[in-house]
């Protein structure tokens, strides 16, 4: 392949009152000679994986690391660039197109509704220009049917910011450096990644098993949501109706090696305060319908949003130093949804064990068995702590799975994706779907994680190649009903043909007692598919 990356690195030594670069080439020498020895730098590389480590001799900040690999962007069909959350649109673009930030959208409107606290606009710089495009964690170049793949393989270290440059015919990676000073003496990897070709399967997976990632077994699951229907009404008598609808559109129906999930989304408790189900709306607590589903041979599942909290919350009024809190020293925000979301400061002690506590109760005392864990990406929304993006967002995903005992799965949304990869055995890969096809005119001038039906069966295609190899798929619900659902029979067709095909998960949130036999027909004929379809699917344990 002939592939030589240059790396520069940007340091500060203690006591210099300037910053200083040292160049690595491909040969593996470093420039200039002094700060390579200060640096304590060693390349090592067989030609298809780079690692560049550091052990100082004296006490170093890294300010930056970027490796340059001239690779012929331009000459490519297409490229993908994987967005930075489960939301980012992620699918193959022209080399030549541009990635739009948020711009155009006028600074009063961004604030008040928090349009950047979902994506990465606060900490990536957006180059708008033709052909100069960005991601995170990997990227690949299509030309027919064989791609180039450079990807990260460490994002635990710090997060991988990917750029790709038809001018300059050029792919560059930006790695998040440490949050703090590096000691004399101690090792760092400051950067680490591969560049491997072949069919977009082949290269994918080869670079994974290069990055020591192994999926979690998990079977398929087949089920019902109660979000796209309901959104945040729902109740104990709602739920059981929608229960009897799922194990009634399931009778006789040969499932395989999927398994049947009934899932309570969001609405059964302000945002923080999980233990404290609504009274009214749930009188005996969200452990009966756990009982119920699994009674009835069901996976039961529940949404949860752990590491953010609404201003309406008791957790937000009574727990002020549980807010992750910016310089200034006001609660961060993540966005508006609810009475307003902030994040929760993943990192203090307290914030550590009311979440281990939730979850225990959640699964341990309720009995549920699948946890849709959402807005994750608000566990490192800024570094603390002596930690960078990529750090926190890996302790916080490690804090989760060590908080539920041995066999409950996780299915994780809104979530630096690159981190998910090992950590969980479901995964949201797009944004949510619409009642629409591609909302209102005006909402598509927002940001990249915006609600879209449109957006999300892109993503779907655009990031199945992760299926079976870094987690299984989850392209959120399918529709067949009417009424409320203003979508085409064509498009619902469309949407359904990927969810049935491209993921590991096959979700809706119809009333399916409501099912006439065309429907209830075209459900049975997605299962068989789902359930036969091939594909890298690791076995259930």
């Amino acid at each position: 392949m002939g592939v030589e990356p240059i790396i520069a690195i940007d340091y500060q030594a203690e006591g210099e009152p300037a910053a200083r670069s040292v160049v690595v080439g491909a040969d593996g020498m470093a420039s200039p000679g002094s700060a390579a020895a200060e640096l304590g730098l060693e390349l090592a590389s067989d030609g298809v994986s780079w690692r560049l480590v550091t052990r100082p001799a004296s006490r170093v900040r890294i300010l930056g690391c970027v490796a340059r690999i001239a690779l012929p962007v331009s000459k490519a069909d297409s490229v993908f660039l994987n967005g930075y959350e489960s939301w980012t649109d992620s699918w193959e673009r022209s080399p030549r197109g541009r990635m739009r930030g948020l711009r155009r959208v006028p600074e009063g409107i961004v604030d008040k509704y928090v349009l950047d606290g979902s994506g990465d606009y606060r900490f990536t710089r957006y180059d708008d220009r033709p052909g100069r495009m960005h991601g995170f964690g990997y990227c690949y170049l299509r030309r027919g049917g064989q791609v180039t793949l450079v990807g990260s393989l460490c994002e635990d270290s710090g997060l991988t910011t990917v750029r790709t440059s038809a001018p300059d015919d050029e792919v560059t990676l930006e790695k998040e450096p440490p949050a703090r000073a590096l000691e004399p003496g101690s090792s760092r990897e400051l950067v680490s990644f591969s560049v491997v070709e072949g069919e977009l399967g082949e290269a994918v997976g080869r670079w994974l098993s290069l990055a020591g990632v192994r999926p979690r077994p998990a079977s398929p699951v087949v089920g019902f949501t109660s979000w796209y229907r309901h959104y945040g009404d729902i109740d104990e008598a709602t739920l059981e109706r929608d229960l009897d609808g799922l194990a009634g559109a399931l009778d006789g129906v040969e499932l395989g090696p999927a398994e049947p999930v009934f899932q309570v989304d969001d609405g059964y408790a302000r945002v923080g305060d999980w233990l404290s189900p609504d009274p009214a709306r749930f009188p005996e607590g969200m452990a009966p319908l756990a009982r119920e589903a699994a009674a009835r041979g069901m996976l039961p599942g529940i949404w949860l949003a752990p590491f953010v909290c609404e201003r309406e919350s008791r957790l937000f009024s009574e727990h002020p130093g549980w807010l992750l809190r910016d310089a200034a020293g006001r609660p961060v925000e993540t966005g508006c949804n609810w009475s307003g979301a902030v994040a929760l400061d993943t990192r203090a002690p307290e914030v550590r064990e009311h979440l281990g506590r939730v979850l225990a109760t959640v699964t341990r005392e309720w009995g549920y068995r699948l946890l849709k864990l959402d807005f994750l990406f608000a566990a490192c929304m800024l570094p603390h702590d002596g930690l960078n993006r990529g750090e926190l967002m890996a302790d916080a995903l490690d804090l989760l799975r060590a908080s539920v005992p041995a066999g409950v799965r996780f299915d994780l949304c809104g979530v630096p994706l690159v981190s998910a990869f090992g950590r969980t055995e479901y995964c949201r890969v797009g944004c949510d779907v619409g009642l629409d096809w591609d909302d209102k005119p005006y909402m598509r001038l927002l940001h990249r994680e915006r609600v879209s039906t449109r957006n999300s069966l892109a993503d779907t295609r655009g990031r199945a190649h992760l299926d079976g190899r870094a987690f299984r798929c989850d392209p959120d619900v399918f529709f067949l009903r009417s009424g409320d659902v203003r979508l085409s029979p064509e498009r619902k067709a469309e949407l359904l043909a990927a969810d049935e095909t491209l993921g590991g998960v096959l979700f809706t949130s119809d009333d399916m007692g409501r099912w006439g036999p065309e429907d209830l027909a075209r459900f049975h004929e997605a299962v068989e598919i789902f359930r036969t379809k091939e594909g890298p699917r690791p076995s259930a344990e």
